[in-house]
């Protein structure tokens, strides 16, 4: 009978070694942070960050959940942190086991080591967590879509609502993509539409200031408007910011251009003043309620002013899809003739966040 023939052993020469155990790294390293709730659950996994009062938090058998920062009674990672705190400080550190107080996350300072200074943050008084990894790309967004329709037989007039964001925030920036439309259209009259696109990129700065720059294209029949795009430059401050709550102000310097439907073409420099307010609970059920106003005086055109106001309000109805009604309303003192000045509706919706 013959031999079974022997496999040749494979010898990895030390190089290969080390870019093997290195590949294997990522897919072995153990997930090994710690959350202790108040209810004094464990959960083990990984940090990934804290936004609106909720952390994100990453576990081999549940996957990712997310957990309210006020039921977390302590956090224990050697992942570098970068807290923010309500006052606007940012600190950056390991927090390798919990402080002695109850609700305190005990940062240790890069550089500080295991028998370095350590300083003792209140849970409450933290607004924003993240680490210096965060992730593939895809994994840092978030976002929403949303439609709505509505249809009266008695006039036979039909709307239909669509709207999106996208976006990623981190310690120091956020950007967002935004599109909002809305068609109205009824068999006996012409259609009208008003939609608008925007994009905008923000840096946070320290003490909570902001700047943030923003390209807006806009379109609404009601008001005379084929197209305006304006992009603007504006800072300001966060003036509460808070686990449950945020509002800002800015003001700054605005160019815009505008295609009328009278086929006129008018070009203006302006100042906006804003000011955004939201409020949100992250217990379940959700609920999100967010005002915008925008004020837009002119430079160039002598007593002309526009403004823009929006308010949305979500409300979870089960895991990620929600329901949502919003108010727009647009101004115009100088509106084209034959046009209002002012232009406002109502649009309920159903979505889902992501």
């Amino acid at each position: 009978m013959q031999e079974p023939t022997a496999r040749p052993t494979r010898i990895l020469t030390p190089s290969l070694a080390l870019a093997a155990s290195l590949l294997a790294m990522p897919a072995m390293a153990a997930k090994t942070d710690v959350i202790v709730l108040v209810n004094g659950d464990h959960i083990t996994g990984e940090v990934k960050n804290l936004s609106y009062g909720q952390l994100k938090f990453k576990t081999d058998h549940m996957g990712t959940v997310y957990i309210e920062w006020d039921k977390i009674a302590s956090v224990s990672t050697d992942q570098v942190l970068q807290v923010e705190t309500t006052d606007g400080r940012r600190y950056e550190g390991r927090s390798p086991q919990p402080a002695p107080q109850a609700e305190t996350l005990r940062l240790v300072p890069i550089g500080g080591g295991s028998g370095g200074p350590a300083i003792d943050l209140p849970m409450d008084s933290i607004v924003r967590v993240a680490y210096l990894e965060q992730g593939s790309f895809l994994e840092r967004l978030d976002g929403a879509v949303s439609v709505g329709y509505s249809y009266t037989q008695a006039t036979q007039i039909e709307q239909l609502n669509v709207s999106g964001n996208v976006g990623t925030r981190n310690r120091k920036r956020m950007w967002n993509i935004a599109l909002d439309t809305n068609t109205s259209s009824q068999s006996d009259g012409p259609s009208s539409r008003r939609a608008s696109l925007s994009g905008s990129f923000e840096k946070f700065m320290a003490n909570r200031y902001y700047y943030e720059s923003t390209l807006n294209f806009t379109r609404n029949d009601e008001l005379g408007l084929d197209l305006r795009s304006l992009l603007s430059v504006t800072a300001g401050r966060y003036l509460v910011q808070g686990q449950g709550r945020e509002w800002r102000v800015g003001a700054g310097l605005a160019v815009s251009n505008e295609d009328r439907s009278d086929g006129t073409s008018v070009e203006s420099i302006e100042l906006p003043v804003t000011s955004s307010f939201r409020m949100f609970r992250l217990d379940s059920p959700k609920t999100d309620v967010t005002l915008e106003l925008t004020v837009l005086p002119s430079l160039t055109e002598s007593g002309r002013v526009r403004g823009e106001a929006t308010i949305k309000a979500r409300h979870e109805i089960v895991s990620d899809l929600f329901f949502e009604i919003s108010l727009y309303d647009s101004y115009d003192n100088r509106a084209p003739e034959g046009s209002p000045s002012n232009d406002w509706n109502v649009v309920t919706s159903l979505g889902y966040s992501f």
